[in-house]
């Protein structure tokens, strides 16, 4: 009876010793250190810049004979994979090895500054070792990025092109007086436009004048009316002081824009004061979408107001308003032209006398009423007086 409680006791006994042996075994190789950059990560912090791409050395020492051994390094939590990996292939135990890998930063990170995971992995085809390190992740300190560039990609010569550009501040401090520049060198063209200040995160409340890291701005570019049908290179480029970066497309220049401007009505009369509208007709007989840009040239007596851009389809035409009012003062006939490159059509303005305003109106009719009534008032008491002496003579003649 006392052997088989014996008994009972080891099995137990012999089952913990087997599982504390298995835990305990000893890894094909271990990670004896691990530098970042240069500096050696033991226990440390170490910051990286984002889209950098930064030497990771592992050293390492074989506790047996190994073969198909794969290295690798790897963080997680970005838009794309950052991982760099060696096949080492063949180890043995006792050997010393050391291998550099070459890890690129991610560049879409959100925060200024951010704290990740170095996951640092051997690997056979039966066993795995891994050991994890500290590294925190930081914005250079002034850097943009040109998120987007939109255009027609194919165009006519003497067209108005519209860019749409939209630029980011990826850095860690605000960038001011950010501007962009779309240019065709081999056309001799380029526009210039202001996007402002950009914060380093949106909402920014250290101290930052804009609330957006990010802005979208149209750049309008003219191509010349005498450019060659050929394909181009077009440049698009962020800036500020102290930052810097360019986006480069091609685009395609046909033939002119074929297209017409005609005018509903040339000539209008109107008082002095008074706001008249003439219509504009822009047809666009292209098989290709068309931008004008117009302007207004006119006397100092009238105010002309034209839409400064006008976007025609394809074979479509769109009617311009166009605003037109005269001076209190004015007096005579005025001619004011609309203009768009090398088109210009010729409106005329007979301003006559000064316009009769609403209460001017409203107190001469005033006027007459009183006027009336007054007449009236007039005639009766008239009346009743002649018939009060007829009265009297009736009496006195009896």
């Amino acid at each position: 009876m006392v052997k088989m409680k014996r008994t009972n006791f080891v099995v137990p006994f012999i089952a913990v010793l087997t599982l504390l042996l298995v835990n305990f075994a000893v890894a094909f190789a271990s990670v004896d250190s691990v530098e970042f950059n240069g500096v050696e990560l033991d226990g440390i912090t170490m910051a990286g810049m984002v889209d950098d791409t930064v030497p990771v050395k592992v050293i390492f020492t074989a506790n047996e004979d190994a073969a198909d051994v794969n290295l690798e390094v790897e963080m997680y939590g970005f838009r794309d994979d950052v991982s760099a990996d060696a096949d080492i292939d063949d180890i043995e135990d006792g050997v010393t090895y050391v291998k550099t890998l070459s890890l690129s930063l991610p560049d879409d990170a959100d925060d200024l500054s951010e704290e990740y995971t170095l996951y640092v992995r051997m690997t056979t085809k039966t066993d795995i070792v891994t050991e994890t390190y500290t590294v925190s992740l930081q914005r250079e300190s002034h850097t943009l990025e040109i998120l987007s560039v939109d255009f027609d990609s194919s165009v006519s010569a003497g067209e108005s092109v519209p860019v749409t550009v939209v630029v980011k501040n990826t850095g860690y401090n605000q960038e001011d007086d950010v501007y962009v520049t779309v240019t065709i060198p081999e056309l001799d063209v380029s526009e210039r436009a202001y996007v402002g200040d950009l914060a380093p995160v949106e909402c920014c409340d250290d101290g930052c004048d804009s609330d957006e890291d990010s802005e979208s701005k149209t750049v309008y570019v003219k191509i010349p009316a005498d450019a060659d049908s050929d394909t181009y290179s077009i440049e698009v480029k962020a800036y500020s002081d102290d930052a810097e970066t360019t986006e480069s497309d091609t685009i395609s220049v046909g033939g002119s824009t074929d297209s017409n401007f005609f005018p509903a009505a040339e000539s209008k009369t109107l008082k002095a004061g008074e706001t008249v509208s003439y219509d504009l007709v822009i047809v666009n007989t292209a098989d290709n979408v068309a931008t004008y840009e117009l302007y207004e040239v006119s006397s100092e007596d009238l105010t002309v107001t034209v839409p400064s851009i006008v976007v025609v389809g394809p074979r479509d035409s769109e009617v311009v308003t166009i605003e037109v009012t005269a001076d209190s003062d004015a007096r005579g006939v005025y001619t004011f032209s609309v203009i768009s490159d090398d088109k210009q059509v010729v409106y005329t303005a007979d301003v006559s006398g000064s316009k009769v305003s609403s209460a001017i109106i409203a107190l001469t009719i005033a006027l007459v009423i009183i006027f009336l009534v007054l007449l009236v008032v007039l005639i009766v008491l008239a009346t009743r007086k002649g018939s009060k002496e007829a009265e009297e003579v009736e009496t006195s003649y009896y």
